[in-house]
């Protein structure tokens, strides 16, 4: 079946290097079947001079306003003028922008809105792509994608060398980010954006980018282009977007004309000023070893070039590591990010520094210590440097369109016999949790009446030795189900539930030891209220601190435990309530629970209990927490690979793109709190349970 047929993608496009990143995707796209169309937006810029000088076919933002979305920007421009007046009395920072430009912006947000809103109601496509959500498109984009439920692929291309907090905004809506390789990815956690959809996946184009221009053919065309000859040395100054200072450049230019052998070429960044380029110029004093270009291609330059100077913060610092280049660095005021700091760039004063530092270059070579360090860089920057990006995120947009078709098939249940229990509880068992089950067993035994339950073991222990030990546990209220080495907690689950002879279920994980009266408790609720479709409990680490009680969605539309690591007396933990989802152990309608398919099979060892409890919702049963049941979890059990994970997050929130509202602030409010007081609370918990350790510590040993 191919996943890619009769689907459709939207992709937008504003500058001329969203084509270097999104063409290659789109073409991939429509090689496998699918339908490609375009869009842009009004801008200063003017983004359909893009789309026209790449012959691409596009529609436009503005040709879906029709009457009724004209009328609807009306209305929403006469109710949001007003309020923003209010605003703008009150804010001197506001003032400070012309209204009229401020009239300007606000109504060309607002047609885009709605402009995009119908565009996307018309369209229906199956997955949109935008370079990234920092932008006001941006944004709006992610935001009518999540309310339209349409997966949203963004991109963070290039470096990220500004200051950590300007990245904050790159996942709120996205399904999923990618990134080059881990080093991008760890600023961005860094600044607050989510781990489950920042995705290192390498750079899209430089690979084949320079296959292409590091040939001989392309090289002499490069040369020629230049006016340079074809053995002479070239030293390509790389130039940061930037206020740059007057400088002297004599002594380079003197050292320059002793070399005839040598030609600089000045790259400036493509909006620099026109007057600071001349300033320059002028400065250069029509040097015939000089050139000066603002529009060449980069990767072209990067090719012929000896050496690289890159002046201020670039990515292109990086791209010439990436071709081989020595790299050298002016550091300019201001600019927080250093090559040289990174052991990978030689770093220079300024120009009077420069010629010195080539001179040594060109006489001595590249230290291999240097080539060392590079090779390492390049390693933390891209996580694959393969060429095979594109089919990557190819491959990942077929991981979300195959989540949103495929759902749970209903689990034909064996007959059960008359006499039951209560409740089956399911330990599925493999090779890494093998020894944390005799402590689950233990718990059982100890704190859960016999007549209440039996036990299903699901024995996918590989190692023949334990394999047969475990067959061999069973008896009358513990049964071992033989499953496959291999299979997942979900599939393991699944299987048992179809075997199970209990009204209920409970899916355990060894190493969870349940607390006195942990079924008893859950029995009550269960009768006591209406509705409920799944009930979890409260969930301690070893440390006797909140594991889990429920889960709840931040700013990133990202599910994560509400007030882990908390103690567990904590008021907020006390209350039973409503969540979207809990995770195991918990307690669910055995013939509910199999005629819904059980656990998704595709999530594998993360999500397939949150996203059960989301069906749960959908079907409109309730999915409460009660504090009434305590479990400790005392060690970590079923955890995914790094590709499973990988694949788990792509399933998860494609599936669940606009069901996934940020809502942590909701049970905030209902506990008294916002989420400054609760950091200081935290910071407040840390440093007393710090004092507590180093108490603890000083204390000196008990005399015998």
């Amino acid at each position: 079946m191919n996943i890619f047929a009769g689907k459709k993608a939207l992709c937008f496009i504003a500058l001329p290097y969203h084509n270097r990143i999104l063409l290659p995707i789109m073409e991939e796209l429509q090689r496998r079947g699918m339908e490609v169309k375009f869009f842009t937006v009004q801008a200063e810029a003017g983004f359909e001079i893009t789309l026209n000088d790449a012959h691409l076919p596009y529609t436009h933002a503005l040709d879906y306003a029709n009457e009724e979305v004209q009328t609807r920007i009306t209305q929403a421009w006469r109710t949001m003028r007003p309020l923003w007046q209010e605003k703008l009395l009150t804010n001197t920072l506001i003032q400070g922008v012309p209204v009229v430009i401020q009239d300007k912006i606000l109504r060309s947000a607002l047609e885009n809105m709605f402009c995009f809103r119908r565009m996307l109601e018309v369209e229906k496509p199956d997955v949109l792509f935008a370079l990234h959500e920092l932008n006001s498109w941006g944004k709006l984009l992610g935001y009518l994608s999540h309310e339209f439920r349409i997966p949203y692929i963004t991109f963070q291309e290039g470096m990220c060398y500004a200051r950590v907090p300007l990245y904050r905004f790159h996942t709120d809506y996205s399904t999923a980010c990618v990134v080059w390789g881990e080093a991008d990815r760890q600023v961005l956690l860094a600044a607050g954006c989510s781990s489950d959809k920042t995705v290192p996946l390498g750079n899209i184009d430089l690979w084949h980018a320079r296959e292409k221009v590091t040939t001989p053919k392309a090289m002499a065309a490069a040369r020629k282009a230049l006016n340079i000859g074809p053995h002479k040395k070239v030293v390509l100054f790389l130039l940061s977007y930037a206020l740059y200072n007057v400088f002297e450049p004599a002594e380079f230019l003197h050292w320059l004309n002793a070399h005839p052998d040598i030609v600089v070429v000045f790259k400036w960044h493509p909006i620099q000023t026109k007057d600071v380029i001349e300033r320059a110029l002028e400065k250069l004093g029509g040097c015939p070893s000089v050139r000066s270009v603002v529009d060449f291609n980069t990767y072209e330059l990067l090719a012929i070039s000896d050496a690289c100077v890159l002046v201020g913060n670039s990515t292109t610092g990086i791209e010439s590591l990436y071709f081989g280049k020595p790299l050298f660095e002016i550091d300019l005021p201001g600019h927080p990010y250093s090559y040289a700091r990174q052991g990978v760039a030689e770093p220079c004063l300024g120009f009077e520094d420069v010629e010195k530092k080539l001179e040594r270059l060109f006489t001595y070579g590249l230290p291999p210590e240097r080539r060392q360090q590079v090779e390492r860089f390049l390693n933390h920057y891209f996580a694959y440097r393969d060429g095979k990006t594109v089919d990557r995120i190819v491959a990942m947009t077929g991981e979300m369109l195959e989540a949103r078709m495929t759902a749970p098939q209903p689990i034909v249940c064996q007959p059960r016999i008359e006499e039951r229990p209560p409740c089956s509880f399911i330990v599925p068992v493999d090779d890494a949790s093998f020894d944390s089950l005799l402590v689950s067993l233990k718990g059982l035994e100890a704190h859960v009446p016999a007549h209440l339950f039996e036990v299903l073991i699901v024995n996918t222990v590989a190692h023949a030795e334990p394999r047969a030990l475990l067959a061999s546990i069973g008896d009358g209220h513990i049964r071992v189900l033989a499953g496959e080495p291999g299979w997942s907690f979900a599939a393991c689950c699944n299987f048992a539930a179809a075997a199970a002879h209990g009204d209920a279920l409970v899916f355990l994980k060894p190493g969870v030891v349940l607390g006195q009266g942990w079924l008893e408790g859950m029995l009550e609720t269960l009768t006591a209220h209406d509705n409920i479709g799944v009930l979890g409990g409260q969930v301690l680490n070893d440390q006797g601190l909140i594991w889990h009680i429920g889960v709840a969605f931040d700013i990133n539309q990202s599910p994560f435990s509400l007030y882990r690591l908390l103690p567990m007396a904590f008021p907020g933990a006390q209350k039973q309530r409503d969540f979207h989802a809990v995770e195991t152990p918990f307690l669910v309608n055995r013939e509910e629970f199999c005629r819904m398919g059980g656990f998704s099979t595709d999530l594998v060892n993360r999500f397939e209990d949150i996203d059960f409890c989301l069906r749960m919702r959908e079907a409109g049963r309730r999915v409460v927490y009660t504090p009434r049941s305590v479990s400790v979890r005392t060690a970590a059990a079923w955890q995914p690979s790094v590709e499973q994970d990988r694949s788990n997050c792509f399933r998860f929130y494609a599936r669940w793109t606009g069901s996934l509202w940020q809502n942590d602030e909701h049970y905030l409010q209902e506990d008294g709190f916002d989420h400054d007081a609760l950091s200081a609370l935290y910071r407040e918990f840390a440093q007393k349970l710090s004092a507590s350790i180093a108490s603890q510590e000083a204390e000196p040993p008990a005399l015998g």
